[in-house]
């Protein structure tokens, strides 16, 4: 009988989970288990500070290797140990490494989506989208459903729970696809996964369209695709358009294959807007429309002539006409660019609003060049530039006198004012001189002087302010003076009325007096005729009264030469006439230039090209050196462009003049045309105001009135644009329209329309005709009509379709959209009921009467006898019997298929006979039986449904009964070829479909054995099996199965692998062994576990003990020296593998090995006795008996060799033995002789010598 002993501790304690309360430990089976079974396991538990432990398990014991430890306290640590009972009693204990705490284990989120959650997931618009993700996590973690741009989720209907949440949305759209993100969190951690859900619907609206050009006649639109493409491929683009005074849109291309269009054929000016609609395989999708309408513009024309006005030293005056095109829009604005001589940037000086500009600070001497643009609301013109450069310097002038008279006369007591023109720049300095002396001034006489004019006043004058008066002017260009001669008639008349007076002249230098005048002179002034040109003169008066009596003659005038003087005309403003001048409505505006020129111009005012005349209003105040016009009571048509022309013999001067007058604006141009008129409706276009009263016409108010009546209506109080649609208007009715444009100073002047019958220039439609109803399913069928014989003199712009259902009584109307086709597809039928369509056809004018109705069509799929089936085939033969296998028709007639008829007739006849029953048979197999062996036959298989026999599908050629001998087929499916995991403790089974006729016969085996008895082996006709129930490490290997029958033989196999505690390592070798050490040796286990291996247990136990003690438990070389062994002791030791799985089976030293090794040497050797036949000898023990005890003594013996030669050297090994062991200890004798013999064979003739070899010897 073997003893029995205690078994060795549990193996690999662990611990597998934890709560607040509870803790889950697991183990292996002890390693030894004392020579009879284990009973069960005791759990005991002690807190870290005590020594007192505490058995968790009943007293008998727990079978089960695994238990959970309840009713512990939150977060208190725990010595835990594990023993193993037998019939022995209670073993060894094994520790649980470290100090399990009873908390709650915290177990990171996990998410396990399906597969089919993984792929994208496919809806259909208005289905259900149901998507179900299991979930795990300690404690129970928080879930979150998002959509990935946070899009809203009110239709999402959400449940959850601690395993698993649901993401339910009914009546799904195309809205509802894109990523649905699902995260859970807990104090662990977060795990997100995500959804992708594609919406089979029409697609979402295109994404950012934009305006890309924009011209007088056209627009550039383009867009990007639609974020949602309703799960389908956008086919194409909608471009569609619509006027702003207008409702509804008009298609532009139907068919647009590109993100970009030019819409073209647009009407200069008109406000529009634009929208894109995508199409695919699903219908039309949602529009993107332009936020704000477009204006069919572009920007103006560069500006007509740029001209240079005034300049000096820092200003410059510029001006230009208006652009020949103002590119649909108005022009906003003027801008006014310099550049600077030898520099390359265009420098902005200001934006103005007038056609003119003063450009200030710039730099005296420097030369500039000018350019201007002209922008609207929708750019900037190119530039117009000035047509040469410009040098900013002041302008200097010398004065210069534009006298006309030199000579002055004034009644003495009458006041005399002489006014002098001159030019100088700049301004000069003015000085008086009478008779040549400086002249003072009094009271009386006074003197003023401007920029342009010189003024001597003199009050009552008198006798002695007749003479020469001179004036100096001086500035720094020069200097300038002149005479002026003034006389007064005679102060006293002699006491007598004077009558006349007489002039004279006389020839100078020499001549006498004579009279220039031969009639009395009336008048203070006379012109003296007769004369020599460029001869010199004198002349004086004589005054005459009633008496007779003649005075003395005046004071002669001095010399003056008779010649014509001529000057061409002259002229100088004020500047503030070189900016145009702005006034009010109702004030008064003066335009005035001082004149100049010999002989004395001709001053004429013209506005435009019409020649200003004299009125209440404009009154021309024009004398010999002033032109002076006044406009008083100023209006709007008061404002524009003064030209005052300046004309004598020696030529033309014009100076323009530019007024504006603020005022409302004019009326607006005509005519103001009335087009588009309907029963109800018209439009109206206008021009611009041809004067806007100085300011932006804002808007523009439209009123209509009936003829019959005399008050206005207000149609629209804020029209921007020169044209608007009118409508409520009532039929029949005649009705005048006028518009008014607005400013900020008012409303202008009206402008009417004739008078306009609202009537409809065009009818109704006539009714569409032959209408047909097409391609019937269960909720859709196609209406087809043809256009109406009659337009009604407008173009047809739509179809509306209606249907009706028998049932009911009212009609509805089938399309949202306008329809242009003559084919619509009605959707949304009830299945099975009856309906009748009609068509209206609409234009202009309206929709027109309805069609006919149709007769009544009933909605539900077309019914047709099936088609005959595919695939039809023979799938096996006997001697009396054939087996056909066929699939489904490709179409079924529109209904179910009830059933399949096989009909057969041998090869050289004609009759057919039904093998099924009469109602067929329902599935796609059938085997006819009671067939004759070697017969041939013909084969056809119909499909049947309510409406009868489908067309006939034959099986090619013939069909002969006998026994086919196929060959074994083993049918491996993928994951078979992958092979097959298991883990320790699991069941395994392989089961392999096979063919083969005859049957083939089946047999299992093992690569590296013979199969385990616990392996069963079940055999089909078509399918064997091997299982085994309880699987561990040495189930794992390759299972070969092999078939064979008459036909061949054909063999597989299946990897199986089982994920264990690995098996016990292999060839475990002792060596090196010493008195305190071994060293081990072994090689890895055969069998793995299914896992790598991680490391290696090593231990040892002493022959006396029964347990063993652990060496090193990290091991992971294959080979270990075990140090701090017991000199003499004797050991056993063993060697386990550990892999992820646990620690698996052990490899102990068979033979106990002794920590000991070969004896010393003996001591001295000391010979006693010798005779004849024997010595005796004595010698010490040896110093050290190598950690054994000394058995006994070898003695060995030599003859001596005497006279030893050469021979005798060489190599001797001396052999020692004990119960320690063995050792060899070499030893080398070299004999000191003459040399041998050369090495042979010694060749010559022919003969040759081999020479003896020296050996080595042993000696014992």
């Amino acid at each position: 009988m073997d003893t029995i002993f205690q078994p060795g501790p549990p193996g690999n304690p662990r611990v597998l989970d934890t709560t607040k309360s509870s803790i889950t430990l697991a183990w292996n089976k002890p390693v030894y288990d004392g020579g009879s079974e284990i009973t069960g396991y005791i759990v005991e538990t002690c807190l870290p500070e005590e020594d007192e432990w505490t058995i968790q398990t009943p007293k008998k014991g727990w079978t089960a290797t695994s238990f959970t430890i309840i009713n512990l306290k939150e977060n208190q640590e725990y010595k835990i140990n594990i023993c193993a009972i037998n019939c022995e009693g209670v073993g060894e204990p094994a520790a649980v490494p470290g100090a399990p705490k009873a908390e709650d284990r915290l177990l990171p989120p996990e998410i396990e989506l399906g597969a089919d959650l993984r792929k994208v997931v496919s809806i259909r618009a208005c289905g259900t989208l149901r998507l179900f993700v299991p979930i795990k996590g300690r404690p129970a973690p928080e879930v979150k459903w998002l959509r990935e741009h946070n899009e809203s989720l009110d239709k999402a209907n959400i449940e959850i729970t601690s395993s698993f949440t649901t993401l339910q949305v009914d009546n799904v759209d195309r809205f509802d696809a894109g990523k649905y993100l699902v995260t859970v969190e807990n104090a662990s951690g977060s795990k997100t996964a995500f959804v992708n859900v594609r919406v089979l619907d029409t697609p979402g609206a295109p994404q950012n369209l934009t305006i890309r050009e924009i011209t007088r006649d056209s627009v550039s639109l383009v867009w990007d695709a639609p974020l949602i493409d309703g799960g389908s491929r956008v086919r194409s683009y909608i471009v569609e358009k619509r006027e702003s005074t207008r409702k509804a849109y008009s298609t532009v291309c139907a068919s647009c294959h590109k993100s970009s269009w030019k819409v073209g054929d647009l009407e200069e000016g008109k406000l529009y807007f634009f929208r894109i609609l995508a199409e695919n395989e699903f219908g039309i999708g949602l529009p993107v429309e332009t936020v704000e309408p477009v204006k069919a513009s572009e920007k103006p024309l560069p500006p007509g002539k740029v001209s240079l006005g005034e300049v000096t030293g820092s200003s410059v005056t510029l001006t230009w006409e208006k652009p020949e095109h103002d590119g649909g829009s108005r022009i906003t604005g003027y801008i006014v660019e310099m550049q600077s001589k030898d520099r390359e940037k265009w420098t902005q000086v200001m934006v103005v609003k007038t056609n003119e500009a003063v450009v200030t600070g710039l730099t005296q001497g420097e030369e500039y060049m000018f350019r201007i643009s002209a922008t609207n609301e929708k750019g900037v013109s190119d530039p117009r530039p000035l047509s040469m450069p410009v040098v900013a310097k002041d302008l200097v002038i010398p004065p210069t006198f534009k006298l006309i008279f030199t000579t002055f006369s004034v009644m003495a007591g009458d006041d005399m004012k002489i006014d002098l023109p001159y030019a100088a720049c700049p301004k000069a300095t003015a000085s008086w001189l009478k008779d040549g002396a400086v002249l003072k001034e009094t009271t009386r006489v006074n003197s003023e002087a401007t920029d342009k004019n010189l003024l001597l006043v003199i009050k009552e004058a008198c006798r002695d302010d007749v003479g020469t008066y001179t004036i100096k002017l001086s500035n720094s260009a020069g200097e300038a003076s002149t005479d002026i001669n003034v006389w007064t008639p005679p102060e006293y008349d002699g006491g007598s009325l004077v009558t006349g007076y007489v002039v004279e002249k006389r020839d100078l230098p020499e001549g006498k007096w004579m009279k220039a005048s031969f009639a009395n002179v009336m008048e203070n002034e006379f012109t003296v005729t007769g004369l020599i040109e460029d001869s010199k003169y004198d002349f004086r008066v004589i005054a005459r009264n009633a008496a007779g009596a003649v005075s003395k003659p005046s004071m002669s005038t001095g010399p003056i030469t008779a010649k014509d003087e001529v000057d061409p005309p002259t002229c100088e403003t004020d500047p503030i006439y070189n900016q145009t001048i702005v006034v009010n409505a109702g004030e008064t505006f003066n335009l005035e230039a001082t004149v100049d020129g010999k002989p004395v111009p001709t001053a004429q005012w013209f506005k435009g090209n019409v020649e200003v005349e004299n009125s209440a209003r404009a009154e021309i105040k024009n004398t010999d050196f002033k032109a002076l016009l006044v406009v008083k009571d100023s209006i709007r048509v008061d404002g524009g462009q003064y030209t005052l022309v300046l004309t004598n013999v020696g030529g033309t001067k014009t100076v323009p003049f530019s007024v504006k007058v603020l005022d409302r604006p004019g009326p607006s141009e005509g005519p103001l045309t009335v087009s588009n008129v309907t029963e109800e409706k018209c439009s109206l276009s206008w021009l611009p105001p041809k004067h806007d009263g100085g300011g932006n016409v804002s808007h523009y108010v439209i009123e209509k009135r009936e003829t019959s009546r005399l008050a206005w209506t207000v149609v629209s109080a804020d029209c921007g644009a020169t044209m608007t649609k009118v409508t409520k208007l009532l039929k029949g009715n005649e009705y005048v329209f006028r518009v008014m444009a607005v400013n900020k100073y008012g409303v202008g002047e009206p402008l009417e329309s004739t008078a306009v019958i609202m009537r409809n220039p065009f009818g109704l439609p006539g009714s569409p005709s032959e209408l047909e109803i097409t391609n019937i399913i269960r909720d859709s069928m196609t209406v087809c009509w043809n256009r109406p014989e009659s337009t009604g003199g407008s173009e047809i712009s739509g179809y509306i379709i209606e249907k009706r259902d028998r049932a009911g009584v009212r009609w509805t109307k089938c399309n949202k959209r306008r329809v242009t086709d003559l084919r619509f597809r009605v959707t949304g039928l009830t299945e099975d009921h009856e309906y009748e369509f009609r068509v209206s056809a609409e234009n202009a004018a309206g929709v027109g009467q309805p069609s006919p109705a149709t007769v009544y069509y009933k909605a539900c799929d077309p019914t047709f006898e099936p088609g005959s089936p595919t695939n039809v085939h023979v799938v096996d033969t006997t001697k009396n019997s054939v087996t056909l296998a066929w699939s489904k028709p490709i179409y079924d007639g529109g209904c179910e298929i009830q059933g399949y008829s096989v009909e057969i007739t041998k090869a050289d006849e004609e009759e057919w006979t039904i093998c099924t029953p009469p109602s067929g048979v329902n599935v796609c197999k059938f085997t006819i039986t009671k067939l004759i062996e070697h017969q041939e036959y013909k084969v056809r298989i119909c499909a049947i449904n309510k409406l009868g026999l489908g067309e006939p599908s034959e099986i090619q050629g013939v069909v002969k009964p006998q026994d086919k001998i196929n060959p074994p087929e083993i049918i491996l499916d993928s994951e078979l070829r992958k092979g097959i995991v298991v883990r320790a403790g699991g069941s395994m089974r392989i089961c392999i479909p096979f063919k083969g006729r005859p049957t083939p016969e089946v047999s299992w085996a093992k690569e590296d054995g013979e199969l385990p008895s616990k392996v069963q082996i079940e055999t089909g006709e078509d399918y064997t099996q091997l299982s085994v129930d309880i699987c561990d490490r040495f189930d794992a290997g390759k299972y070969i199965v092999k078939m064979e029958n008459s036909a061949g033989v054909k063999s597989a196999f299946v990897s199986v692998r089982v994920l264990d505690t690995p098996g016990a390592p292999q060839s475990l070798i002792v060596k090196d062994v010493k008195r305190e050490s071994v060293t081990l040796s072994w090689e890895p286990p055969l069998i793995d576990g299914g896992a790598r291996i991680t490391n290696y247990l090593v231990e040892k136990r002493e022959s006396t003990r029964k347990v063993y003690s652990t060496v090193d438990m990290k091991c992971t070389k294959t080979s270990y020296r075990i140090t701090g062994l017991t000199e003499g002791t004797v050991y056993y030791f063993r060697v386990l593998a550990e892999n992820e799985f646990g620690v698996g089976q052990a490899v102990e030293t068979e033979d106990s090995v002794k920590t000991a090794e070969p004896p010393l040497p003996v001591g001295k050797i000391t010979l006693t006795e010798v005779t004849k036949t024997s010595a005796s000898l004595s010698w010490e023990k040896p110093d050290h008996d190598g950690g054994s005890r000394i058995m006994g003594y070898y003695i060995e013996m030599q003859p001596v060799v005497k006279d030893c030669i050469r021979v005798d050297g060489g190599h001797f090994i001396l052999k020692l033995v004990n119960v320690g062991g063995i050792k060899m200890v070499p030893v080398n004798v070299k004999v000191l002789d003459r040399p041998g013999p050369p090495d042979g064979p010694l060749e010559g003739s022919g003969q040759s010598i081999n020479l003896p070899e020296t050996n080595n010897q042993e000696c014992h």
